[in-house]
């Protein structure tokens, strides 16, 4: 199974994906971050240019994923990724009018992607406003990347109904580094139940 996870910026994506690889025992897919992009990629989002080549990027960081996985794909698996179809075309909202046909035509690479299930997080901005604050990214200005989240969420959320076996997930009061939040998002989503590895008073 196939677990897509998306959202805007800072809504806590990577840290889930990870959590979530980590108690299936299973391999996870994220996008990476500040060292693993190309050092331009930042700079580039932070002025809202080279719309094309920013969307082609990462088009081709999530298909390289989505193509590793496949070899390590079996039934009784649960998989995670950071990025699906639809966070292209979330993103398309940040970009004008004009970039939108060319967009379109990267983004076609998304179709053979078809993830099992997509989690779209959505979140209020003073809870998005306080992990910006709280992670202190130098890259990352928090008015800006505030108004990138207000963006992009409303598009996650009104696409969400157009792509299937997509639900929506409000994280607001989930810690995804507790066990509660975890299991709020599996029971959420319908996923099907991790395995637990056992644990034993064994004494001194």
């Amino acid at each position: 199974m196939r677990v897509a996870i998306v959202g805007g910026p800072g809504i806590g994506k990577s840290t889930l994906v990870r959590q979530l690889g980590d108690l299936y025992h299973n391999g996870s897919y994220g996008e990476g971050e500040k060292g693993v992009w190309h050092p331009d990629v930042l700079e580039d989002i932070a002025h809202g240019r080279n719309a094309v080549g920013v969307t082609a990027y990462f088009a081709a960081l999530y298909d390289a994923n989505y193509r590793d996985a496949a070899d390590h794909d079996r039934p009784d698996r649960v998989i995670f990724f950071e990025g699906a179809r639809i966070t292209l075309e979330a993103h398309l909202a940040e970009y004008p009018e004009e970039s939108h046909a060319r967009l379109r035509m990267v983004m076609e690479i998304g179709e053979r992607w078809t993830p099992d299930r997509v989690i779209v997080l959505t979140s209020s901005t003073a809870t998005i406003e306080k992990h910006i604050k709280l992670r202190n990214r130098p890259h990352e200005l928090a008015e800006n990347m505030v108004r990138r989240f207000r963006l992009i969420d409303a598009e996650f959320r009104r696409l969400a109904s157009h792509y299937p076996n997509t639900v929506v997930i409000d994280r607001d009061g989930l810690e995804f580094h507790e066990r509660t939040g975890l299991l709020g998002i599996i029971a959420a989503a319908g996923l099907p139940a991790h395995p637990e590895i056992p644990y034993q008073q064994l004494g001194d």
